[in-house]
């Protein structure tokens, strides 16, 4: 008579693999697409079509870099099917906090990823705040995906994709097709992700994923979707205190809206003034392994496009500490659907499980729903965002919600010994001209002027570097050899406006990693690039013309004294390769040896930090997959064998800390070479 979704079998460490499987791909092949294009401050809020001077398209990847502070909007922009232009973060953490009504909006594109995976220090590599809406997907656009974005403001929306037509949408309905939003996190806004116009008709979606989201502490509610009538999944998320406005009829956790078809399950769903789930939806709407507290229950209804031959069906969920005024844990107002609701756990006996609120429906299935004990979720560290389940709980509940794991894999930088960044004086002596004969204006004018800098409020007057007449002995190149490794934290041009490209890059001779490019699209104006890198090499390059016009280079940072002079960066995207000669490392430093690693992580750990210390690994995204500790040790090459540990091949980290509060976050690359 009905058949309802039972494919819980599915566990979190499967999701996690798969997941991550799919970001390191989108990850790696955004560095190594067909071209790169750089948004920083100087770039316009408004970014048409017309911006661009060769417009990005398929495959293409954007970089957004960290020195970006003010709102955009990007309009009329298209990937291709399967090959998407992917908009990535570059150079640390973009802090994007404006008064605009989004802070980042994309507006009729279609095949488009914004992903926060660019800098291995940070999980979420977008920090999103505005006055109304953090992340939207608005007017017809589709084919859209995020990850790893995090949404903390007082505005309305933390990530919305719509369009409103008030219930009288054009025909043929548009569509939004392929929208995939997972492992971001949201907090303190209105409604945490508003996806679908509530009215119905409107715009349909189809082919939706929603999983590994954490949000928390919304206004209104943690999830609403409507007008979702194709293919809905919303699995593994943490929907955590939400109605904290105590709006009437706007306090629930998932509010599943009309015409809306869904399979729910895997989500812990937790803490609401109203019920953890609202189903409105038109029918075929499995919500399946859920762990459900601290609120109202459930409540089902039908709406206007509500499919009488659809089943709504409850199986194998979790309610503890539901606190209904009626001491009901579902409650039914539904007479059209045909309700299945079978083998649900609840842990108070005193409540009335099911109520029906129409006395002559049999129209439902209730069997085999048993009291038995629930016990609360026990989290990693929610104070610092960490919602990553830890082995306290039962085991039943070790598939559900999000993965995750912590936000930053660096020291606090609150710590009084970090060091302050100061001017990095650049010299002659530093200087390597790889143009062939020399340039004809000599890249000295680089540096002849440093101490003229951006806080000063000076311009420099000298000449700018100009390899040649022009492009016939191109591409052209100058690097500084800064004699070790700096920490470098800005790189300041000062523009002499001839709007053509100035390609940065880091890395060493022989070995060179794009890092960026400077416009050169100002007039006597410092272009500050806040920065993230170390490196002891620093490389420029004119690729298409030779009026990149740039009179001086100031950088500053701070020496890295925990690398040899003879260490170099290794930048997101470049050869992982770094095998080192134990010679040529500080006794006292602790790193990998063998970078690939294949079955063995071997870390040199000095004596004096091997003190009841901890291992773990971390995949890219965040989720933690390693942990072992381990008593006192003497030292040096320590071994860890991770053959058991089913890592597959791509990009970790590995974050050493001891019971003296020591810590240090390594990357490192497993492979099977």
């Amino acid at each position: 008579m009905f058949k309802y979704f039972s494919s819980v079998t599915l566990t979190k460490s499967i999701v996690i693999i798969v997941c991550f499987s799919f970001c390191k791909l989108i990850s790696f092949n955004a560095y190594s697409g067909n071209k790169t294009f750089t948004i920083d401050q100087s770039t316009p809020y408004y970014i048409t079509a017309d911006y661009w001077a060769e417009i990005p398209s398929g495959g293409d990847t954007v970089f957004i870099s960290s020195s970006r502070t003010e709102a955009l909007k990007i309009l009329d922009l298209n990937g291709e099917e399967g090959n998407p232009i992917v908009f990535i973060n570059k150079g640390g953490q973009v802090k994007i906090n404006d008064t605009r009504w989004g802070a980042i909006t994309f507006q009729n594109c279609k095949h488009i990823k914004i992903s926060g995976t660019g800098d291995p220090q940070y999980k979420y590599g977008f920090l999103l705040a505005a006055s109304t809406c953090g992340l939207a997907f608005s007017e017809l656009s589709s084919d859209c995906e995020a990850e790893f974005i995090k949404i903390s403001h007082e505005g309305f929306m933390g990530i919305m994709a719509k369009k409103d037509y008030g219930g009288y949408p054009p025909a043929p309905i548009p569509v939004f097709e392929n929208l995939s939003i997972h492992d971001c996190f949201i907090e303190n806004v209105t409604e945490g992700m508003y996806l679908g116009e509530t009215k119905s008709p409107g715009m349909e979606f189809k082919h939706v994923r929603v999983y590994n989201n954490i949000v928390r502490n919304t206004g209104r509610e943690a999830i609403q979707i409507a007008n979702m009538v194709e293919d809905v999944e919303l699995y593994n998320n943490t929907l955590l205190n939400a109605g904290t406005d105590d709006t009437n009829y706007h306090g629930n956790l998932l509010q599943i809206g009309d015409n809306t078809v869904v399979k729910a399950y895997n989500n812990i769903i937790s803490g609401a003034p109203a019920y953890g789930i609202m189903s409105l939806g038109s029918g075929d709407n499995y919500y399946q392994n859920n762990y459900i507290s601290d609120c109202k229950g459930v409540f089902v209804d039908d709406r206007d496009f509500t499919k009488v031959d659809s089943v709504i069906v409850f199986s194998a969920n979790y309610f503890s500490r539901i606190n209904h005024p009626e001491n009901e844990v579902i409650r039914n107002l539904n007479g059209e659907n045909y309700l299945v609701v079978t083998n649900n756990v609840y842990d108070d006996e005193n409540a009335l499980f099911y109520r029906n609120y129409f006395s002559a429906n049999t129209n439902y299935t209730i069997e085999n729903n048993r009291v038995e004990f629930v016990s609360e979720m026990d989290f990693e560290n929610p104070d610092h965002n960490n919602y990553a389940l830890t082995s306290a709980n039962a085991e039943e509940f070790m598939n559900m919600g999000a993965p995750g794991g912590p936000e930053y894999f660096y020291t606090d930088t609150t710590d009084t010994n970090v060091p302050v960044p100061q001017q990095i004086v650049l010299t002659a002596e530093m200087l390597v001209d790889e143009v062939e004969g020399g340039s004809y204006k000599a890249a000295n004018y680089l540096i002849d002027e440093q101490g003229i800098t951006p806080e000063s409020g000076g311009h420099p007057v000298s000449e700018s570097w100009k390899p040649f007449w022009n492009m016939d002995k191109a591409p052209y190149h100058i690097y500084f050899d800064l004699g070790k490794e700096y920490n470098i934290t800005q790189i300041a041009f000062h523009d002499m406006h001839n709007s053509k490209n100035l390609d940065v890059s880091v890395g060493e001779p022989g070995n060179w990693t794009y890092w960026f490019t400077e416009s050169c699209d100002k007039y006597k104006t410092w272009k500050v690039h806040d920065m993230n890198i170390t490196t002891r090499y620093i490389r420029l390059s004119m690729n298409e013309s030779v009026y990149a016009a740039v009179n001086e280079l100031i950088l500053f940072g701070y020496a890295n004294e925990e690398e040899t002079e003879k260490s170099s960066v290794i930048a997101e995207g470049s050869n992982l390769n770094t095998a080192v000669d134990d010679e040529l490392r500080l006794t006292d430093d602790l790193f990998i040896y063998q970078n690939p690693v294949q079955d063995n992580l071997e870390i040199n750990i000095p004596t004096q930090l091997a003190q009841d210390f901890t291992i773990e690994v971390f995949d890219i995204r965040g989720a933690k997959l390693v942990s072992e500790n381990f008593v006192q040790s003497s030292g040096t090459r320590f071994n860890m064998n991770i053959a058991d540990q089913s890592l597959k091949n791509g990009v970790y980290i590995m974050r050493f800390s001891n019971a003296a509060g020591e810590q240090k976050a390594l990357k490192f690359l497993k492979s099977k070479y």
